[in-house]
C-alpha cells in the first residue's frame, strides 16, 4: 500500500504509472491513493487534443497531461482522493469488461462499508441508481493490469463545461444539467474510505496489507514519466480527424450532442439509443419546431426520420443535422 498524499498535479498523475511499472518489473500487488494538491485537467491515450479547450485552461492555469489509459478528458481538483489497483497481468483476466470487474469490485464493495449503496452496473461503471460516483478507467502498462478510480467530495461541473470549451447556448446548459444529473460526488470520510479499500482489496486477493515505499526501479520511471508527461509531442496524442458533430460522453450510454446541417442546429442528449431533450434551430421552420422537439423526445436514434416524415422539409433538415452525430464516437 502507497499513499502518497498531497501531490502535484504532475506527480499526481506519474506516480501511480510508476508504481505500474515496478509491479511489471516485479513489485507486488499494489494499492495507492494521491489527491492533487491544485486543479489540473487529464486526457486518455487515445483521445484528440481538441477536445479540451486549452487556451480557457491556459487562462485558468489548468495544466494538461496525457495519460497512458483511456477515457475522455477530466477535470481534477483536490476535492477527489484518487486509488488504484495494479497487478501483475497474469493474474487478471484478458484486459476488457471481465478485467476491470475484477479489478474494481472490491471498490464498490468499499463504497457499500462506508454508507454509499454502489454497483457495478451493466454499462461498466461505479453507480448510484442512475448516476455515476466514480471516475474509472483501466488498461495495461508493460505487464502491469491497472484500473483507477476516486472518491469525488464535490465536483466543479462548470470547471469541467469551461474544460471541454462549451460556453453557448444550450449545449451549455443540457451539458451541466446532465452532469448533475449522472454524475454524483460522495461527500464520506476519506480515511474510512481509504481503510475499507484496503481491507477490501487485502481480502479479494488473499494479501496481508503492508505500507511501502517506490523501489530505486519505479523511481527512477518517475523521473522519465516527469519528462514524457510534459513534453509537448506526448500531450498532442494521435492525429485523428474531427468528427462531423460534437459529442460529449457524460457515462456510458449518457450523452450530449450539437450537430449542424446548413442553417439547422440540433442540440439535445440522449440516454440509451433514445432522445432524452432536444433543441431545435431552423430558421425556415415556419414554426415546427416545437412540435419536432416534442416528437422526438424519448424516441429511438434509428427511428427518427420516420417520425419526423410529417414535418416535410424541416424535418429532413434535422434529420440530416441528427445523421451527423455517431454514439460510438465517444
Amino acid at each position: 500500500m502507497l499513499d502518497f498524499g498531497s501531490q502535484t498535479p504532475l506527480r499526481s498523475q506519474t506516480l501511480w504509472h510508476a508504481v505500474a511499472h515496478g509491479v511489471s518489473a516485479g513489485e507486488p500487488p499494489t494499492l495507492s491513493f494521491v489527491t492533487p494538491s491544485a486543479p489540473y485537467v487529464s486526457i486518455g491515450y487515445h483521445r484528440r487534443l481538441k477536445e479540451i479547450d486549452l487556451d480557457s485552461c491556459r487562462s485558468h492555469g489548468l495544466p494538461v497531461f496525457r495519460r497512458m489509459v483511456g477515457g475522455g478528458p477530466v477535470y481534477l481538483d483536490r476535492n477527489q482522493l484518487f486509488f488504484q489497483i495494479s497487478l501483475p497481468s497474469e493474474l487478471v483476466p484478458a484486459f476488457g469488461p471481465r478485467a476491470m470487474r475484477y479489478l474494481l469490485t472490491p471498490a464498490v464493495e468499499a463504497f457499500n462499508d462506508v454508507g454509499v449503496p454502489a454497483t457495478f452496473d451493466e454499462r461498466g461503471d461505479i453507480s448510484v441508481g442512475e448516476a455515476k460516483i466514480s471516475g474509472i478507467a483501466g488498461g495495461q502498462i508493460e505487464g502491469c493490469s491497472l484500473a483507477v478510480g476516486n472518491l469525488v467530495h464535490a465536483f466543479d461541473y462548470d470547471a469541467m463545461a469551461m474544460v471541454l470549451g462549451v460556453a453557448e447556448e444550450p449545449l451549455y446548459t443540457e451539458l451541466v444539467r446532465m452532469m448533475r444529473t449522472y454524475f454524483h460526488p460522495t461527500p464520506v470520510d476519506q480515511d474510512a474510505f481509504k481503510a475499507a479499500l484496503i481491507a477490501r482489496y487485502a481480502s479479494a486477493f488473499d494479501l496481508e496489507p503492508g505500507s511501502g515505499l517506490l523501489s530505486d526501479h519505479e523511481r527512477a520511471q518517475l523521473s522519465e514519466l516527469d519528462a514524457r508527461f510534459t513534453d509537448p509531442g506526448w500531450l498532442s496524442g494521435p492525429d485523428r480527424a474531427d468528427p462531423p458533430a460534437r459529442q460529449i460522453k457524460i457515462r456510458s450510454g449518457v450523452w450530449v450532442f450539437s450537430a449542424l446541417h446548413q442553417d439547422t442546429r440540433v442540440t439535445g442528449s440522449v440516454i440509451g439509443e433514445r432522445f432524452e431533450r432536444l433543441h431545435v434551430e431552423d430558421p425556415l421552420s415556419d414554426g415546427q419546431v416545437a412540435a419536432i422537439e416534442a416528437a422526438l423526445a424519448g424516441e429511438r436514434i434509428d427511428e427518427m426520420e420516420d417520425v419526423l416524415a410529417p414535418f416535410g422539409a424541416t424535418g429532413e433538415r434535422v434529420v440530416a443535422a441528427i445523421s451527423r452525430i455517431d454514439g460510438r464516437n465517444l
